[in-house]
């Protein structure tokens, strides 16, 4: 019998236990009890189709596996030589970025001083100026001298299909200063006191809450 024979088989046995569940209403105490029971019949179809994927299931994770740990020596390698050349290019474009930052500033600074001078030579002279038409005019002049903003091209080169992302990350240096609204509610410790103090220990800001849930053996 072939597998795919032997699923439909599973199927059909199966099927009438699902239908019969969705048939059943719990309105008195005659029928909660035979639905209680019938539960234990669900559970032990689920347990039979569990049992008849189990086999398949484990050569599977075993062959995957397998084909995992081999993929994964050939990779690890080729990727430990890509961080490591990744750091080195890095460390590279990182220090010729400070290099052009530096110079950047300094030519900047440059260009900002020669225009205040300029700005005051126009000044000077138009307070020498003898109508006020003219020495308005140079004053515009003045006024209108702005220092150009400059650009310094970084020395890494540019290589086709590569880029650096810069991305901001956040380190938190003092927790207490850190905005309320930043803060993460820790639920899982928050599940685990309540389960110890079955929410007889109040909490501020949390409430309690008792959640029901039936267990049911199969047969």
């Amino acid at each position: 019998m072939s597998e795919q024979v032997n699923v439909e088989v599973i199927r059909s046995e199966v099927a009438p236990v699902v239908m019969n569940a969705a048939s059943m209403v719990v309105t008195n105490p005659a029928e909660y009890t035979i639905a209680s029971d019938f539960l234990k019949t669900i559970k032990g179809a689920q347990s039979k189709v569990v049992a008849f994927f189990a086999p398949m299931k484990q050569k599977a994770h075993e062959a995957h596996k397998a084909i995992t740990l081999q993929e994964a020596s050939m990779l690890k390698p080729l990727q430990d030589a890509e961080a490591t050349l990744k750091r080195n290019l890095l460390v590279f474009y990182q220090d010729q970025e400070r290099i052009r930052v530096e110079a950047q500033r300094k030519l900047q600074a440059e260009a900002d001083e020669a225009a205040r001078k300029e700005r005051e030579r126009l000044e000077r002279e138009a307070a020498k100026l003898k109508t006020p038409e003219l020495r308005e005019q140079r004053l515009e002049q003045a006024a209108a001298v702005i220092a150009p903003v400059v650009q310094v091209a970084s020395v890494a080169p540019v290589v086709s299909g590569q880029s650096v992302r810069k991305t901001w990350t956040a380190k938190v240096v003092d927790v207490s200063q850190v905005p309320r609204e930043w803060m993460v509610v820790n639920e899982k410790a928050l599940d685990s006191f309540a389960k110890a103090t079955k929410g007889a220990v109040k909490v501020a800001g949390v409430e309690f809450v008792e959640v029901a849930s039936m267990a049911s053996s199969g047969r």
